[in-house]
């Protein structure tokens, strides 16, 4: 089982309800979001817990009250107890993104900008920064985040963050679907790309292949009301 969300933020919710939505987030979380410089910032950040909240409540039916959610020793957010469900979450620009499945899964959506040649070639593992040089210029930006949200998931998913380095396994793109070259433990995963956005990339990766064929989006206040429910 698998859920992918998606939100489009739209305008800064109203004060009272946005302080209920602050409160219901554990404090440290509070704490890092007060400290955003930038509006826009803390209301991704935000909007990206309570997404996640929401879908666990949804899918364990239980209240926020009753989550507990530990790091494992690489940082990764996971939910205590034998519940069976992973989860995960994104944001840029105007959208935030997150999934709940019942294996290890990552999710990364990336706002399309000009490739960097110099970040790929040192981020990217040789075969992608060759497949990325073969693509023509005009498409190279598309294809640099198709690349660079893949691998961004697959290092969520394995658990193992910042620790893999980027460069240490690649994924290519093919006619018939997304392939993974990798030496890593975390090798029996499968990729999904959604559309979300003209503007945006969007790419899933999941230790078992049952994606939904498209994510559900949900409106911005829809989402706040909806979670209120759980509280």
């Amino acid at each position: 089982m698998i859920q992918v969300y998606g939100v489009k933020l739209e305008q800064e919710p109203d004060p009272l309800l946005k302080r209920k939505l602050l409160e219901a987030l554990p404090f440290q979380k509070q704490e890092k979001i007060s400290r955003f410089i930038h509006r826009a910032d803390a209301l991704r950040c935000m909007t990206a817990d309570i997404l996640s909240r929401y879908m666990i409540c949804r899918t364990l039916a239980i209240k926020n009250s009753e989550i507990r959610i530990n790091c494992n020793r690489f940082g990764k957010p996971l939910l205590s107890g034998d519940t069976g469900y992973h989860f995960n979450q994104s944001h840029s620009g105007q959208w935030v993104v997150g999934i709940l499945a019942d294996s290890p899964c990552g999710i990364d959506a990336e706002e399309i900008r000009e490739a960097d040649l110099g970040i790929a070639e040192h981020c990217f593992a040789k075969q992608e920064f060759r497949d990325l040089q073969a693509v023509p210029v005009e498409l190279r930006g598309e294809y640099f985040f198709d690349l660079w949200t893949l691998k961004e998931s697959y290092v969520k998913a394995s658990g193992f963050g910042l620790s893999v380095p980027l460069a240490s396994f690649a994924i290519r793109k093919h006619s018939t679907g997304i392939t993974l070259q990798t030496e890593h433990e975390f090798r029996d995963c499968h990729f999904k790309q959604y559309h979300i956005d003209p503007a945006y990339k969007l790419s899933v990766c999941a230790g078992v292949s049952k994606f939904p064929e498209q994510l559900e989006l949900i409106g911005q206040e829809q989402l706040y009301i909806q979670f209120m429910n759980y509280l």
